[in-house]
């Protein structure tokens, strides 16, 4: 028994040399660890081998393997180094897993679903989105005043709800559909290729949907609608000195940059009621501002169970020679100095056990950054190999 505290003492120590030389890595020794566990990742899930053999046109027999692993992931990052009995490096990594679901919900379901994964700690590190406001029909100018006070509304609370869980940072996104080469690169900028598209749109509810019920007095304020033309003429309220009143629905999706497939889908109907006796800018009902408010804010609260299991993960966006430029800015945490390994996520972990996949790795050091972007240099590894479209995975020392 009195040997137990000397060998207690004995692996403290043994596991604190460990920590502290696993923090002294160099560049070249880390990125050998990331690449070792890239391939230790694809190795955990079911590994599908292909092989093809051939005769060449010197009747020479050719071979050809490829090795694909099951693991499909997103997103990873790199939380630490760890190092075994002898001295071997490895790093850990925190893998998100590609979901590509769309999340088709309507708002009954809002409170009843969870996070699809443990919430881990706030990091600086945040999820860029650029937010895009669609509106879909006719509406009268008294409608479109209704809408923009929505507008501010949910944008308000889904910027707050972005702050208060450090989660992400929304910004608007300038619409480039339609422009030439010439334009986007005259008028582009950074805020043209963040990792996330958040598209609002407010879509008219067809008449057909509409109740068809008439205001009968101020007292039980039921709607009146026109009657549905052949021209599908603006609405109109038939009753004198009734206030503007328009039924929409908000829908909101959310796209992960280069997929087609939402993350999130959510659809929510609501009716804008105008204020009565307001002879300015028309403005809505105390009762609409609240409901819009609160639906915002449930649309808020499934945003937030989303993301709350991605990874923040950018894209090489600009790779010439030795400057590469990533999607990430000071807006999502980015500072200078951080560093980030950028990979051939095409390849990597999926087809780590490759010969030379796990090689298409490079460690860069961001040496300028902006509120959308950031520029970088290498420090480890082929740079001449990075090209555009390669994730760029935050380590450690970018939280």
């Amino acid at each position: 028994m009195r040997r137990l505290p000397a060998l207690l003492m004995t692996l403290l120590l043994a596991a604190s040399g460990a920590g502290v030389w696993a923090q002294n890595l160099s560049m070249d020794e880390k990125l050998a660890a990331i690449r070792k566990s890239l391939v230790e990742t694809a190795l955990e899930g079911p590994t599908k081998v292909t092989a093809t053999q051939w005769i060449d046109a010197q009747g020479v027999l050719r071979e050809s393997s490829s090795f694909r692993s099951g693991v499909e992931v997103r997103g990873v990052r790199v939380v630490g180094y760890t190092t075994d009995s002898e001295g071997e490096a490895s790093a850990t990594l925190q893998l998100q897993e590609l979901s590509g679901k769309g999340n088709a919900k309507g708002m009954g379901d809002a409170k009843k679903a969870e996070p699809a994964c443990k919430p881990a700690s706030p990091g600086r590190l945040q999820h860029l989105m650029g937010m895009q406001w669609n509106v879909s029909g006719r509406f009268s100018s008294e409608e479109h005043n209704l809408l923009e006070e929505l507008r501010a509304n949910w944008l308000g609370q889904l910027r707050t709800t972005g702050a208060t869980t450090a989660l992400w940072n929304i910004t608007p996104k300038p619409r480039n559909e339609g422009r030439s080469g010439y334009e986007q690169a005259l008028l582009g900028s950074g805020s043209d290729d963040l990792p996330w598209l958040l598209d609002l749109t407010v879509v008219a509810v067809p008449r057909s949907q509409e109740a068809n019920t008439g205001w009968t007095n101020a007292s039980d304020r039921a709607p009146m609608l026109a009657e549905e033309s052949a021209r599908a003429s603006p609405r109109i309220n038939w009753a004198f000195n009734m206030p503007t009143m328009v039924r929409v629905e908000v829908q909101m999706r959310l796209i992960a940059r280069n997929q087609t497939k939402p993350v999130l889908v959510l659809n929510t109907p609501l009716t804008l009621i105008a204020q009565e006796g307001n002879w300015g800018i028309t403005q809505l009902s105390n009762s609409s501002r609240t409901q819009a408010l609160q639906l915002a804010e449930n649309n808020a609260l499934e945003l937030y169970k989303t993301m709350v299991c991605q990874t923040v993960v950018g894209e090489v966006t600009q790779a010439l020679g030795k400057q590469f430029r990533i999607n990430l800015g000071t807006a999502a945490g980015v500072r200078v100095g951080d560093t980030w390994v950028l990979a051939d996520a095409s390849r990597l972990p999926q087809r780590a056990l490759e010969p030379g996949n796990a090689g298409l790795t490079v460690m860069a050091k961001v040496q300028y950054v902006t509120e959308h972007y950031a520029q970088l240099t290498p420090t480890a590894g082929p740079a001449q190999n990075v090209q555009t479209r390669w994730a760029a995975w935050s380590t450690e020392e970018a939280r």
